[in-house]
């Protein structure tokens, strides 16, 4: 199969745009090469009505509806699927704060289950998102982009005070509690969290660009399972600032391990899209792009709220009854969490089970407070020490 991508709301490392608030990747799916097959069809019906080519934020609806029966016919004719990832950039904020202070790999004093659990994660970032200012989360991006590392550690004190002042907003005593060690201990060891990269590219990656090609790498893999298809290729619209950046994570994944890795409550696997190549082109010389680019469109109009005529109507109700959507957003990614809640709140949960979680609960605790001090000792980090075991209160 062959994916042709199109992306729009890029604004760079200016993500407080508030113009563009989301940034979308989208894709045309097809089994056989949709250029290579189509491109002379597409072309004809872009002649057919005096279309030069088909870039929707150009033409508007007027030249669209007079496409739209000739262009659906097509999409049905090769069945066409599609993808769509939209990455909500403040919320990409929160979670880059929430991964740079709450990592109980990098912080000894932060609570493990609040970073690797993933729905007690996902929680508790939700949480700290409601104590963040405007003011703290632009400080906190600033660091990230920082052009050296003096620069970006000098600001973690300041932004884990500014955050600490509200804590008490919090609604519950456990996660006030929770946020305080963590961010203590941050502000007290601004040498020690892994908070910088140097270079462009490297710093291209904190970027939603990215997060969303990486949603749209793990779609890709989901689509071909389902055909059972292997993905051929990836034809990416060219855009220069990130076109490095994606060739290298698309290298990345299509040869990570295959292997699964486990976490409490999920199974990963890295691997994606394996055996396929990557390319960019304009879309002037892509009519998979251009389709995409169509539907992105075309999406973004109806979030936006606008009536959309009968024929980009059509058009997209095959994209959403053919498509498939990664929302990482607050709102998306917040209904995950509440079905996720709602099969646990569901069961009941027999005393033992209860007691067992309290006790696991105090020997993770005892071996945080035992972290603290190694670090003390040594300077090494949790991650730098190899299989940890839980301490007995016996233990030194």
């Amino acid at each position: 199969m062959f994916a042709f991508v199109d992306e729009t709301g890029n604004t760079g490392s200016n993500i407080f745009d508030e113009a563009q608030p989301d940034f979308f990747t989208g894709a045309l799916i097809t089994k056989s090469n949709f250029d290579a097959l189509h491109k002379k069809t597409l072309r004809a019906i872009c002649r057919k009505h005096d279309i030069k080519s088909l870039h929707a934020s150009v033409l508007g609806f007027g030249p669209i509806e007079k496409i739209a029966p000739d262009l659906l016919n097509l999409l049905k004719k090769v069945d066409a699927r599609f993808f769509v990832s939209r990455v909500e950039k403040r919320y990409l904020v929160a979670t880059k704060l929430y991964d740079t202070f709450f990592d109980s790999g990098e912080n000894p004093a932060a609570n493990w289950n609040a970073y690797n659990v993933r729905v007690l994660k996902l929680i508790l970032c939700f949480k700290v998102a409601t104590i963040l200012t405007e003011e703290i989360a632009r400080e906190f991006w600033s660091m990230l982009m920082a052009r050296n590392e003096k620069q970006a550690r000098a600001k973690i004190p300041g932004i884990c005070d500014a955050i600490l002042e509200n804590v008490d907003l919090l609604a519950d005593q456990r996660s006030r509690e929770v946020v305080t060690e963590t961010l203590l201990w941050a502000r007290d060891h601004p040498e020690a969290l892994d908070i910088f990269i140097a270079g462009r590219q490297a710093k291209n990656g904190h970027m939603p660009n990215m997060v969303a090609f990486a949603n749209l790498l793990d779609g890709l893999e989901g689509v071909s399972k389902k055909w059972n298809r292997p993905l051929k290729k990836i034809v990416h619209d060219r855009q220069s600032q990130f076109e490095g950046s994606l060739e290298e994570w698309h290298r990345m994944f299509s040869n990570a391990s295959g292997e699964p890795i486990h976490r409490p409550g999920e199974t990963v696997v890295l691997r994606k899209v394996p055996g396929s190549s990557f390319e960019v082109s304009s879309s002037d010389d892509s009519a998979g792009i251009q389709v995409a680019d169509l539907a992105l469109w075309l999406f973004r109009q109806f979030l936006a709220g606008k009536d959309l005529p009968e024929g980009a109507a059509a058009i997209l109700n095959y994209v959403f009854k053919k498509g498939f959507h990664h929302d990482f957003s607050f709102r998306g990614v917040g209904d995950q969490v509440e079905e996720k809640l709602r099969e646990i709140m569901q069961k009941d949960i027999p005393p033992e089970a209860m007691e067992a979680g309290r006790r696991l609960r105090e020997e993770q605790e005892r071996l945080r407070q035992h972290l603290i001090a190694k670090y003390e000792e040594d300077g090494l980090m949790p991650h730098e020490r190899g299989p940890l075991k839980l301490v007995s209160s016996d233990d030194d």
